[in-house]
């Protein structure tokens, strides 16, 4: 990331010959944003994930079939290079890669499951050497709707969000296989959705979709074993959905959509949470969002529902709009590149 600038890849919602897939440029000082560039061929991109080291990301295709796509970014032309894609066995909605850089976790909303790629040695996709699929239960269907893996462990963690559980499994790196090691229930109808971790502390945080709140759960150090040690509320409103979680510079920030906001939490000493303010976004169901901390501390926020993106800046312990909202059609992922 350039010292005056941040370079952004926003996924989309939208058709095959439709750009579902835009390459923006954020002013650091006024927040302005310009287009570089556009990607089509790509149906409902709804989550990116990019290689830590590597020039390469990740798309998952949102379709009933589902796909991820991998594309090779091409800084000098602000493009796009489509590598591979693969089958994902059903709709996928999140994917993030190992921490050792050659392996690259998917999960699937629908026909629910989770999905293990290896990656080659320039980062491309290779072939999938692990799949799991998981069945509904008392009438619960199960919708896998994230997949991590835990810093400096072994073990992966997945949100239910039909069954409202977490699961833990140890990623086999030499077998190529998730092992079941912790199923845990936590109140029904919570609808947990995204992972927030703690840089420093066995802690992570579940932003829940249907009950506008946080769990806060602290684990071993190789992750063996994990409580759930607070819950904290979100918003007040009652008709509002949980999306986004991240641990930015000392906060926990959550996106809220329907309250259409971002709820800000100081993290104490302990990794617990305590709630300092929901600030509105200027948009309209606040689906994910991303930071750039080093120039200017922005925050940058796709907001579904009204087309727009929308930039803040971090001012007096808040943060605070600094430019017009940009128009984007249906924006659901962002991610610095």
């Amino acid at each position: 990331m350039d010292k005056q600038y941040t370079e952004v890849l926003v996924g989309c919602y939208g058709e095959e010959d439709s750009a579902c897939i835009h390459w923006l440029k954020i002013d650091a000082g006024s927040g302005d944003i310009e287009r570089l560039g556009k990607q089509d061929g790509i149906i409902n991109p709804s989550f990116l994930a990019k290689h830590p080291v590597k020039n390469y990301v990740y798309a998952v295709s949102e379709t009933e079939a589902g796909e991820v796509v991998c594309y090779e970014i091409d800084y000098e032309n602000h493009r796009l290079k489509e590598e591979s894609r693969l089958p994902t066995h059903g709709g996928p909605c999140y994917a993030e890669v190992s921490a050792c850089g050659n392996y690259l976790f998917v999960s699937n909303y629908s026909k629910a499951g989770a999905v293990v790629y290896a990656l080659n040695e320039i980062g491309g996709l290779q072939e999938e050497v692990e799949h799991i699929a998981f069945t509904s239960e008392d009438n619960q269907i199960s919708h896998i709707h994230t997949i991590r893996q835990i810093p400096g462990t072994s073990f992966v963690i997945m949100t239910d969000i039909g069954r409202s559980k977490i699961y833990i499994y140890q990623w086999d790196e030499n077998q190529k296989h998730l092992l079941l090691s912790q199923s845990m229930t936590i109140p029904e109808k919570a609808g947990p959705r995204h992972i927030a971790f703690h840089p420093d502390k066995p802690v992570l945080y579940v932003v829940n979709e249907y009950q506008s709140s946080v769990f806060v759960y602290q684990y071993t150090d190789r992750a063996a074993s994990m409580q759930c040690i607070q819950e904290v509320e979100t918003v007040h409103e009652w008709k509002n959905y949980g999306a986004e979680i991240q641990y930015v510079a000392g906060k926990v920030i959550t996106s809220n959509r329907g309250a259409d906001s971002l709820t800000l939490f100081h993290v104490r000493e302990g990794g617990r949470l305590e709630k300092e303010i929901s600030i509105p976004v200027e948009g309209e169901w606040p689906r994910h969002f991303c930071s750039n901390q080093s120039i200017n501390k922005q925050l940058f926020v796709c907001n579904q529902n009204s087309d727009n993106i929308t930039v803040f800046r971090q001012m007096n312990n808040t943060y605070s709009m600094i430019s017009d909202t940009f128009p984007i059609q249906k924006p659901v992922c962002i991610v610095g590149i």
